[in-house]
């Protein structure tokens, strides 16, 4: 069960931290446009930001890390994971958009106890839990202000069996974020802040209902060429405990903060080349160390320019 509920933990680090570029933020798709995006994750860890108090790791196993603490994985430890992900948001009107992911992993956890004898590691591959999406700007002034709401659905496979590792949560989420934007042209600079709260429903399989969570993000970017723009965020998430079986669990509140430079490529035809970094920064119950991203992302209008007269 351990187990599981880490990994349903690392499975949440991936979804919330996949790399965006601008339209992503406070601005809002043209009407009729689409924005659609491959990203591809990879991490592998031998540390953890630990939950609770406690000693027992290697290569010291006398020392006692407090909870927060960075510290490598009992019983040497690792988790290993490839992700990719699928993004599409659709411009409903110039002040709307509309927008889905689907992610598929790849993933492995392995230890000392689960290589003993004729252990193995433990892998899980497959389509994890889809997420929607709606934005709705609120205001287009020199400063955006959007409304942010999305879903995540049960719809990954996800096995209540203890020491397999689900892909899918088992459960709902709700979210609700205000973005706000601001572009400094001429000056080729903009920045983005957004606050949201995560409202997470129980899964009645397990009888577990995790904590809801704060998420943040501020950001800024600099574009340095016509087709070249950098730019770094600090961005992660604070939750309040989970409760098991009716009982709140302080040991299982997850925290994490990262700060994640990034360079973007493009456009070159309506596409455009990102990479990130998520080097993690602080946490608790979260994997420790840092996250590779690269994506391609597409903008176009889906309709021809004598259909689109024609729509308005």
């Amino acid at each position: 069960m351990l187990l599981r509920f880490r990994t349903i933990t690392l499975l949440v680090a991936l979804v919330c931290q996949i790399p965006e570029d601008v339209i992503a933020g406070a601005w809002t798709l043209p009407r009729n446009h689409v924005w659609c995006k491959v990203a591809v994750l990879g991490q592998t860890t031998h540390e953890e930001y630990v939950g609770a108090a406690g000693s027992g790791r290697g290569p010291d196993p006398a020392r006692v890390y407090n909870a927060g603490n960075r510290a490598p994985y009992r019983f040497n430890g690792r988790y290993r994971s490839r992700a990719l992900f699928f993004d599409l948001f659709y411009g409903a009107t110039d002040r709307i958009d509309v927008g889905i992911q689907l992610p598929f992993f790849r993933q492995e956890y392995q230890d000392t106890p689960l290589l003993t004898g004729f252990g193995e590691p433990r892998r899980a591959t497959g389509f994890g839990d889809i997420r929607g999406f709606l934005k709705v700007n609120l205001f287009n002034l020199r400063t955006l202000g959007t409304l942010k709401l999305g879903f995540k659905a049960p719809s990954g496979e996800f096995v209540n069996e203890d020491g397999l590792i689900p892909v899918g949560e088992g459960q709902w989420d709700f979210d609700a974020a205000v973005q706000l934007g601001r572009s400094f042209w001429p000056i080729p600079v903009y920045a983005n802040a957004d606050i949201g709260y995560r409202l997470r429903s129980r899964n009645a399989e397990t009888d577990r209902d995790p904590g809801n969570e704060w998420t943040f993000l501020a950001e800024a970017g600099v574009r340095v060429r016509r087709t070249v723009l950098v730019g770094v965020k600090v961005h992660g998430i604070r939750g309040k405990a989970a409760a098991v079986f009716g009982a709140r669990i302080q040991s299982d509140i997850k925290r994490i903060t990262y700060i994640s430079p990034w360079i973007s490529l493009g456009p070159f035809r309506r596409f455009t080349l990102e990479t990130a970094m998520n080097i993690s920064v602080h946490g608790r119950n979260y994997p420790a160390g840092w996250m590779a991203a690269v994506g391609l992302s597409f903008q176009g209008n889906v309709f021809p320019r004598g259909i689109e007269s024609g729509v308005r």
